[in-house]
């Protein structure tokens, strides 16, 4: 060992004879506190042990373990190593040398974490510690600022204040039944304290009596999970570095006090999942609170609606308020929320908001947009086109509602994209984020369910591809492309149109083989697919003739051809020779 942890030996003579006596430097002490730690928390089983209670190897370098120039432990980091027992405070139990100890002398010296008094940082969280912790003894670490000991088995009392230039303490995840309350007395520790994390215990306390003096520089404060009551006192104290306040998942009731007064840089609140709720309307400066990223308001009992102001938040990026009694309609300044960028989620789900969903809505770019079991159902208006094609928001929970997202819109809007839409002749009303589906150019719809019976968009200007969501036009009779010049194959879910009758997509640019589908089509009446590239067209049972005066099969068939081998349509009623001009025959619609 280096000699600054050298047993120091001196003999004594005496009227009885000689005898020897044994002391300890300073950093010898703190070694045998952490061989007792080690002791006492079952180390011979733990993760990482490497040169613990080796004699060949210097504390400052067993694992976890850092120490200054002069050999004391400044930092101890044995996260997630399977410590067991109880937390080691003080170990009297054996001396230096692993044996009983006798002597009353040995007793007058404590042993363990409270020994290490030039330790900083203590880290033990995800371990399986047990009991409770003795806190007296810890506040003599004068330059400890790092406590963590979340994810273990503790339980009793909890202090944040646990040393007197505490920072940053993490007591979560834990069995803790109780906390004690912030004490100006503790004027160190008071100033210094800026992070406290108590989530995710049992604490039962009335809300107002733990925020009674909260220290005053503190930035981040959690203690969601928990079953704290009461409501928050009307006045708060005065908190300008608070970054951060979470106390969801308890039992808070009452009325939400003014926190933009009391927390002028906040930036995450959430008091979600209250089993009792918060009542009343949301105060209106949270609304005015330019510094919030994260608003998370969720299953209360609040009222009242969402003003326009809340066009203000313009770095939000979750805005949660499901799960309570709001009401009225959404106001289109929700498309500014996190400047129509940052926004993640926007929750508004099972309230009782009404009227119509604002365009912006579909803006928000990235965003998560929950609202569902509103009664926007309970009108006409469907949902902006935008927000149900997903275009632009990463999720909208209402997707699949065929009363707010029709369907055959949906398939409509496909079609409109694959075969460029914007470069059609006359695309009136395409695309209108309200506008009827029906009263789109060349749609038309039968019955009181608004079903899409035909679409005829011949000699419009379509070319780009045909998209498959025509297959989703289930109720479509009559479909006419023709005179276009759509390119690629036929999709082979036009064959599933059982209810389709004519279908002419003749004078296009269509290559490969026809859907077998079209066989299936028990109605189809017209099949026109002349002046195209197809290669193969399955056996259709005999149409008739003609109606109105049309053939009512005609292909590219009969020679001579294009194709190596001339095109074979079993019961076309003609056949148009590629090369043969005098036979290529263009039908009105």
């Amino acid at each position: 060992l280096k000699p600054k942890a050298l047993n120091v030996e001196k003999e004594f003579t005496s009227p009885c004879g000689p005898f020897k006596t044994y002391w300890l430097s300073k950093s010898g002490l703190e070694k045998i506190s952490l061989e007792l730690i080690y002791n006492g928390t079952n180390g011979q089983n733990w993760t990482n042990n490497v040169g613990w209670k080796d004699e060949t190897v210097d504390h400052c370098e067993w694992y976890g373990i850092s120490c200054d120039a002069d050999g004391f432990v400044t930092d101890i980091d044995l996260r997630d190593n399977n410590l067991v027992g109880q937390f080691p405070v003080y170990t009297r139990d054996v001396n230096s040398f692993g044996n009983p100890i006798i002597d009353n002398s040995w007793r007058l010296t404590k042993y363990g974490l409270a020994s290490l008094y030039k330790l900083k940082t203590l880290d033990l969280a995800e371990n399986k510690l047990t009991g409770t912790i003795e806190y007296a003894p810890l506040y003599n670490l004068l330059a400890l600022t790092y406590f963590d000991v979340s994810e273990n088995q503790l339980s009793g009392e909890l202090e944040a204040q646990v040393a007197p230039s505490i920072k940053y303490a993490d007591f979560s995840s834990n069995n803790f039944m109780s906390m004690r309350r912030f004490v100006q007395y503790k004027a160190s520790s008071f100033q210094t304290l800026r992070f406290c994390d108590v989530s995710n215990n049992v604490i039962q306390q009335d809300a107002a009596d733990l925020l009674e003096n909260t220290p005053p520089k503190i930035k981040q404060f959690i203690a969601s999970n928990n079953q704290f009551y009461g409501s928050l006192p009307a006045s708060l104290d005065n908190l300008p570095k608070l970054r951060q306040f979470e106390m969801a998942s308890n039992a808070l009731s009452g009325i939400l006090p003014d926190f933009t007064e009391s927390f002028a840089t906040l930036q995450e609140l959430d008091l979600s999942n209250q089993t009792k709720g918060f009542t009343g309307p949301i105060p209106e400066d949270v609304w005015r609170s330019l510094s919030l990223k994260i608003l998370n308001l969720a299953g209360s009992m609040l009222t009242g609606t969402i003003p326009s102001l809340v066009g203000n938040l313009a770095v939000l990026e979750v805005l949660d308020l499901s799960n309570n009694v709001l009401k009225g309609s959404l106001p289109s300044e929700l498309g500014l929320l996190g400047g129509g960028a940052s926004l993640k989620r926007l929750g508004l789900s099972n309230n009782a908001f009404t009227g119509v969903i604002p365009i912006q809505v579909g803006q928000l770019q990235g965003a998560s947009v929950l609202l569902k079991d509103n009664r926007f159902q309970n009108t006409s208006n469907t949902a902006p086109l935008n927000l149900c094609l997903e275009r632009e928001v990463k999720e909208f929970d209402l997707a699949d509602d065929t009363t707010l997202c029709p369907p055959e819109r949906n398939a409509l809007s496909n079609l409109y994209d694959s075969a460029k839409g914007a470069e059609w002749t006359n695309g009136s009303l395409w695309l209108d984020e309200y506008a009827s589906y029906c009263d789109w150019k060349g749609v038309t719809c039968e019955d009181d369910m608004n079903h899409v019976v035909k679409v005829n968009l011949a000699n419009n200007g379509l070319s780009g591809r045909l998209s498959e969501c025509i297959g989703n036009l289930t109720f479509m009779k009559e479909l006419d492309l023709s005179d276009n010049d759509i390119k690629g194959s036929i999709p082979l879910e036009l064959g599933k149109l059982s209810n389709l009758m004519y279908l002419r997509l003749s004078y296009n640019a269509f290559t490969g083989a026809a859907p077998d589908g079209l066989a299936e089509m028990k109605g189809l009446q017209l099949l026109q697919l002349q002046s195209n590239r197809i290669t193969k067209i399955p056996t259709i049972p005999r149409l008739i003739d003609n109606i109105h005066g049309q053939s009512t099969f005609v292909a590219d068939c009969g020679v001579p051809s294009a194709f190596d081998e001339a095109l074979e349509c079993y019961n076309c009623t003609m056949c148009c020779e590629y090369y043969s001009a005098a036979a290529i025959v263009r039908f009105d619609s």
